[in-house]
């Protein structure tokens, strides 16, 4: 019998969280992963990243202070502060080789500096910093739009350093910075993922759009809040991207050289509404009333609101399949769905999820049905279905319906005929609280929260077959489909099925002759392409049914 793809998990089986000091809030939603606590964060915890020569985590608050963390007696140690290497907001960390680096900024009351340097590690266990960039002060807007320079990493060859400078405003709305910058928007620092020289010291850019198109430090644009990076085993880079105030999906990004994601004109591969010059934003389903950059009236047609560059053609976040992090609000009714319920993709996560720490098991550490998979943090407190709670964090609106601050594993797959990667999704594990960031050591991930506890997620060795819930029924994958799926649904007993599939006007399309195994390859074959309705049965007992699309 085939291996099923693990995107599909569910609580069932061997589930363990072990006792700790901290409680067993955080636990496992799929069997054998075992979760421990190693120790209580200190506040502000924003980037962890392991140190290649000590085997040491490191965390570093958004203050700038940076912690080393010793797990075998759950405690951590002060090393460095911003005094030493001068970043006030502290939100980027990697290692290559015994070198330390760092993102962020030199936050002002209405400037910032955006800063990357790094620490030469000395033979004392000092750092002797180094600036890498230093940007020219450029205006910030005091909001929740202030993102500043983030997600820090090192590309595989070691020849470059990636990192993200975020934007200034949630939707490319004018923030004046209370008056200071009358009808200011982004500017030439923000909203773009940079590339320099691993080797670069003392960069300085002026906040000057000339200036950088002509560098060459300019990788890609149009990105809101890319928090954080990773690379694939293709050498292709992901970024996870937040959205903004409405009701628009987070995205997950394929970042490649010279494209344009969008922002502000396109937020979770959605037309921003405020170039609409009849746009009524009491009447739009994707608003939430009770959130502040409504109530401050954010949301307004903007007949000064930029107009699209010419030439730019827009890539769009991937398309995601669920099955978790996968609920949308329907821009025509408002009605939230939940995509793969229904058969169809979106782009990306479930609004307001806050996407953070990002991890793509590039070099197949993992064991298993986890090999090779991706991993996913969320920020954000889950609402009820208008995507409100007054747990949010600043008074932020939520995820509607979607619990979020879970670890969700992606299964990203390239696909020919899309010419682009596509994602399936489950989650693995629950109750975190404000999760910033996930890094991988072997076989094992750490979760670090950002006022709570550093995680410890250990996951099954040897695992051969998917832990799938019984319950579950059938279940396909891909779905849609371009050449084969696999089609799952157990047979304890080893009794002779087989599948039709029938046309939207109840035509019998396809039959296979009878198997007993639990998975079935369905090749495409000589069916059409379109939906279909897929039976499964057993005799004269239909076991399960379910909608699929060939393309």
């Amino acid at each position: 019998m085939k291996k099923w793809p693990l995107f599909v998990l569910c609580v069932f089986g061997n589930i363990f969280c072990f006792s700790n000091l901290y409680g067993q809030r955080v636990h496992a939603l799929a069997p054998g992963i075992l979760v421990d606590s190693i120790l209580k964060t200190k506040p502000g915890a924003s980037k962890m990243a392991l140190d290649p020569i000590t085997q040491h985590l490191f965390y570093c608050s958004s203050d700038g202070k940076i912690y080393e963390v010793f797990e075998a007696i759950g405690s951590d140690s002060l090393r460095f502060t911003a005094s030493q290497h001068g970043l006030t907001r502290l939100q980027g960390l990697c290692f290559l080789d015994s070198t330390m680096y760092l993102a962020g900024n030199l936050w002002y009351a209405t400037t910032g500096i955006g800063l990357i340097v790094k620490g030469k590690l000395q033979a004392n266990g000092t750092r002797v910093w180094t600036t890498i960039v230093s940007t020219e002060a450029y205006p910030t807007s005091s909001s929740t739009g202030d993102h500043g320079f983030t997600a820090l990493n090192v590309d595989p060859t070691h020849q470059f350093l990636f990192f993200s400078g975020g934007s200034r405003t949630s939707f490319g709305e004018v923030e004046t910075n209370n008056g200071n910058y009358p009808g200011m928007r982004e500017q030439a620092l923000t909203s773009k993922i940079y590339r320099v020289p691993i080797d670069a010291e003392n960069l300085y850019w002026p906040n000057d759009s000339t200036f950088l198109n002509a560098s060459g430090y300019v990788f890609a644009e149009g990105t809101r809040n890319a928090y954080d990076m990773a690379w694939n085993a293709q050498d292709h880079l992901f970024a996870v991207d937040n959205a903004g105030e409405r009701d628009d999906p987070e995205e997950l990004n394929w970042i490649q050289q010279g494209h344009h994601y969008g922002f502000p004109w396109r937020i979770g591969g959605n037309a921003n509404p405020l170039m609409n010059p009849t746009y009524n934003a009491s009447q739009d389903p994707l608003i939430n009333h009770l959130n502040g950059a409504y109530l401050a009236g954010h949301f307004a047609a903007d007949p000064n609101f930029l107009p699209i560059p010419s030439g730019i053609q827009f890539t769009e976040p991937l398309l995601h399949y669920g099955q978790a992090a996968d609920y949308f609000r329907d821009e025509t009714t408002g009605h939230v769905i939940h995509a793969s319920e229904v058969d169809t993709f979106m782009r990306t996560f479930t609004a307001h999820r806050s996407p953070l720490g990002l991890i793509i098991d590039r070099d197949s550490l993992m064991m298993g049905v986890y090999k090779g998979k991706s991993f996913v943090m969320s920020f954000m407190p889950g609402g009820d279905s208008t995507g409100f709670t007054p747990l949010s964090p600043w008074g932020s609106p939520c995820p509607f319906v979607d619990s979020s601050r879970e670890l969700v594993m992606m299964d990203i797959q390239y696909d020919d005929v899309l010419a682009d990667y596509t994602i399936h999704s489950a989650n693995v594990a629950t109750g975190f609280y404000l999760p910033v960031d996930v890094e991988q050591i072997g076989n094992t991930l750490y979760v670090i929260e950002n006022n709570g506890v550093l995680w410890k997620l250990d996951f099954p060795v040897g695992t051969t077959e998917p832990p799938i819930c019984y319950a579950a029924g059938l279940i396909v994958y891909p779905n849609p489909f371009s050449t084969s799926c696999s089609v799952y649904y157990p047979n304890p007993s080893n009794e002779s099925r087989v599948i039709r599939l029938y046309t939207s006007n109840g035509q019998l399309a396809f039959e296979s002759e009878g198997f007993i195994d639990s998975t079935y390859e369905l090749l495409k074959a000589s069916i059409a392409k379109g939906s279909y309705t897929l039976v499964l049965q057993a005799g004269e007992e239909i076991l399960a049914r379910q909608k699929v699309i060939i393309y």
